[in-house]
């Protein structure tokens, strides 16, 4: 097993479940994929660029899975997806304590926690494990809610990529590059 599932009561007073992404998820993670582009302007791909099937999402959870500097856990409630956390680490031998993270939440369950849960578990495993040094992660520059997030998480900003991220009204949005460094 990769990690073990968490059990997590939230400020809403929900409790849900985190645990590592499994084969089997596949379908709902699309599904949340989906929801995801739809409910929120800050992912950078769109909706028309959301076209994996099922089995190449089964081999994209299975490469995480394989990998021991890697990580994909998924948020239950009630049996459906809520929220999933990426962490990506890097396969070159000199820079494989680096991961990149990747988080995302459904809309109604931001500003409860989950987030702050998500990262919370993932960087538990990565200081578990000891092969991450670095975890670094891109968001837009206007998404405030998130910023704020990561910094409360130990995230600090590393770096801005100027008029990096184009919306699709053509707006030029900055990308920064923030990072956790676990040693």
């Amino acid at each position: 097993m990769k990690i073990n599932p968490v059990t997590v009561t939230l400020k809403n007073n929900v409790t849900i479940t985190i645990r590592a992404a499994i084969k089997t998820d596949a379908e709902d993670l699309l599904e949340a994929g989906w929801r995801y582009l739809q409910e929120s302007p800050y992912l950078i791909s769109t909706v028309n660029e959301f076209n994996f099937t099922k089995q190449q999402e089964q081999a994209w959870i299975r490469s995480l899975n394989e990998s021991d500097n890697s990580l994909l856990l998924v948020a239950i409630y009630n049996n459906r997806i809520i929220g999933t956390l990426q962490l990506s680490g890097e396969s070159r031998s000199k820079i494989r304590h680096n991961a990149l993270l990747g988080i995302a939440v459904r809309r109604q369950w931001q500003e409860v926690g989950l987030g702050t849960a998500l990262i919370r578990t993932a960087v538990g495993w990565a200081k578990a494990k000891g092969i991450l040094k670095n975890i670094w992660l891109n968001v837009h520059a206007t998404n405030g809610l998130a910023i704020a997030l990561y910094k409360k998480m130990g995230f600090t900003e590393a770096g801005y990529q100027k008029n990096y991220i184009r919306d699709p009204g053509g707006r030029q949005i900055d990308n920064l590059l923030m990072g956790l460094f676990l040693e």
